[in-house]
């Protein structure tokens, strides 16, 4: 297990409501669910900052791998935080670093990386980053 990312890490944050269905039976929030809190904050961030359009554009981000490591185990009817940054951008591949905090902790919960590949929505082939992307995402660069 790698060592628990710290807030400063990360320059965007993305607010996460849970609600009591987030909640495995064991009464934390499910794996699989910390796994759609990155792919939202994610989406959110490409509609909000990058002005894509996700259900009818002509690039179509398809998440092709998501790993994910546990810290703590948060639960509803906790707030969080997801930490956003990317760690690569290559051709038509984006990297992204992720982690899950409670407010104004400084260590995440779950930490984990997610891989999108952009394809043209018609043909479905590997389509390069638009500049003005490209340019977006740099500015969530990680240091490390």
């Amino acid at each position: 297990m790698t060592e628990s990312p710290k807030r400063p890490d990360f320059n965007h944050f993305h607010p996460i409501l849970t609600r009591p269905q987030d909640n495995d039976l064991n009464g934390h929030i499910a794996g699989a669910t910390v796994h759609g809190f990155f792919e939202t904050a994610i989406q959110a961030f490409l509609i909000e900052q990058a002005e894509l359009d996700l259900r009818a554009g002509a690039l179509v981000g398809l998440v092709i791998s998501s790993t994910a490591e546990f810290y703590a185990l948060p639960a509803f009817p906790d707030v969080l935080e997801v930490g956003l940054g990317v760690t690569r951008l290559g051709g038509s591949t984006v990297e992204y670093r992720l982690a899950l905090f409670r407010p104004g902790e400084a260590e995440a919960c779950a930490a984990g990386t997610l891989v999108q590949v952009f394809v043209e929505r018609t043909s479905g082939t590997p389509a390069a980053l638009p500049e003005a992307l490209q340019v977006i995402l740099a500015g969530l660069q990680l240091n490390h």
